[in-house]
Parts: structure tokens; C-alpha cells; sequence
């Protein structure tokens, strides 16, 4: 990680340098972003190992409701690769892949899933990471990161994230997620002691959190608690939990809010599920607008 920090730290000085001359200038009103995260299920094709017509019957339900959207940034959690990023969003006018990892397969696997970052923005930069493993404690996945200049002395920064899910012994699963969160909270640190040098900084960090805030099950667990107490506020929160659902239920397991959105810096105008389609994946895409 030292030198994707050293990196930014440059990449951050040459745009500060760069834009010396604009400080006594007016800043424009910060505009408005709309942003989604969307856990594509295995795209393309809802499973490993999917068959043609499968990969092409997702393609088409995903394209249909990525249309719909109107987001500036869409974040994929469970993509294939680069290449198949790329895809999800070509309908979408403008749009390119700003980063995509390129994750191992897990242990008895053939096939990863990613976790990307699309946008119609400029980015400044943006990479990957894996979770490092903590002794016994071993997360999956890692996460994705871009950096936007919005405007003069505004950035905002966007982390993806698909936290360990549940298929597992509850309190592993609770600690290898507590871990992850450690590691994106390190990371931050380190990339508002860079990015901060440009000015304002606005942060978004959205995924699949396999986990909910409140949740019973889930009711020690200080993985979100502790991107809360770091000052992020949630884009559920006052919202009931009917109204939040992005993993309906079906015949293993009951309806669940796994996937959120958190931000700081920034003003939230609205927060949704959107009504995408099972025939795209078993998860539902979330929304949110923002006042930069």
C-alpha cells in the first residue's frame, strides 16, 4: 500500500501545483452526484460456469435497468473482470471503467468476483487492493478506490466494497468483516493525508456489507459502528426497513438490507432501492444523490 500512497501523494501535488494559479478564482456550486452501488451477481450470468445464453440474459436485464439509473458513478460488486465491467455499462453515454480488481479466486474456486468502479467523471486515479490477512484472519476480496476532481479544490472520493458474506460460522464471518473495515479505515487516513493537500474532500463508500446495523443477528458487530464513529453517516438511516430491502427473500433466506451507502463531507438529497431485476441479479441496486 506504500506506494499506491506515494502516488497519490505525487498525483496530489501536481494538480495542487497545477492549480496554484485558480485559488483567488470563484468555485463553482458543487453539483450534484448520483451515484449507485450493485452487487451484479456473478456477471455475466448469475453463476459460475454460465452458459452462453445465461451470460446473454443477464447482459440484456442489466443493461435495461443501468439505463434507467441516470447515475454519474456506478460501482459493481460480483463482476467478472475488466472486460466484462466494461460491458455492464456500455449502454450507459460517456461511461468507462475507472478501476476494476483483479482478485484471486477463492480456495475450490475457478472464477473471482470483482469489484469495479464506472463512471462518466475524470478521474485523478484509482486502484485496488486486497485485504491483507491478519494472522488466523484471512478476508476475501479487497476493495476498489477512484479520486474525482470535482471542481478547483474539491475531490471526492469513492470506495467499493464486498464485505465476507454469511455462508459461515457467524462470529468468523463478524471478525473477518471487523478486519476489513480496520484496513479501509487505515487506508482512508492515509488517502486524506494526500488528497487533502487539493483542498475539500467528499467521501462516498458503498457495496455489499453483508451485514446491517440493525440487525439483531448482527447486533455486536462493529463493522459498521466503526465507519460511523469515523465520522460517515449512513444513507438508510430514518428509512424503514421495508423501504430498504435490496436482498428480497426467497426459500433459504428471509429479505435482508445488506447493501448500503455511507458518506461524509456531503450533503445527502435522496436515497434508494431501486426496482431492478431479478433476471439481473438477487441483489437490488441502491442509489443515492449528493450535494457535493
Amino acid at each position: 500500500m506504500l506506494l499506491r500512497i506515494l502516488t497519490a501523494v505525487i498525483t496530489a501535488t501536481c494538480f495542487l501545483s497545477r492549480l496554484g494559479g485558480e485559488t483567488s478564482s470563484p468555485v463553482p456550486a458543487p453539483p450534484q452526484i448520483t451515484v449507485t452501488f450493485w452487487n451484479v451477481q456473478w456477471f455475466p450470468g448469475r453463476r459460475p460456469n454460465a452458459s452462453r445464453t445465461e451470460e446473454n440474459r443477464q447482459v440484456r436485464a442489466v443493461h435495461a435497468d443501468l439505463g434507467q439509473l441516470k447515475s454519474d458513478i456506478v460501482a459493481l460488486e460480483e463482476v467478472r473482470d475488466y472486460e466484462h465491467a466494461s460491458l455492464a455499462v456500455k449502454p450507459l453515454a460517456g461511461f468507462k471503467v475507472d478501476v476494476c480488481s483483479s482478485f484471486p479466486p477463492r480456495e475450490g474456486q475457478n472464477e473471482a468476483q470483482q469489484v469495479a468502479i464506472t463512471s462518466r467523471l475524470q478521474s485523478v486515479s484509482a486502484w485496488s487492493e486486497l485485504w491483507k490477512p491478519a494472522g488466523a484472519i484471512v478476508p476475501p476480496r479487497g476493495f476498489a478506490f477512484a479520486a474525482y476532481q470535482l471542481a478547483p479544490r474539491q475531490l471526492l472520493l469513492v470506495y467499493a466494497v464486498h464485505l465476507k458474506s454469511n455462508r459461515g460460522e457467524i462470529h468468523e464471518d463478524i471478525r473477518i468483516r471487523e478486519e476489513s473495515m480496520q484496513q479501509l479505515l487505515a487506508h482512508m487516513k492515509a488517502m486524506n493525508d494526500a488528497y487533502g493537500k487539493l483542498g475539500a474532500l467528499n467521501w462516498i463508500v458503498g457495496g455489499d456489507f453483508n451485514t446491517a446495523p440493525d440487525e439483531l443477528r448482527f447486533a455486536t458487530e462493529k463493522t459498521i459502528a466503526d465507519l460511523r464513529a469515523d465520522g460517515f453517516q449512513w444513507c438508510w438511516q430514518g428509512i424503514p426497513f421495508k423501504s430498504r430491502i435490496t436482498v428480497p427473500a426467497d426459500l433459504r433466506y428471509p429479505s435482508a438490507s445488506f447493501d448500503h451507502i455511507f458518506f461524509r463531507g456531503a450533503t445527502l438529497v435522496k436515497a434508494w432501492v431501486a426496482g431492478t431485476s431479478s433476471q439481473s441479479s438477487d441483489h437490488r441496486a441502491v442509489n443515492a444523490v449528493f450535494k457535493l
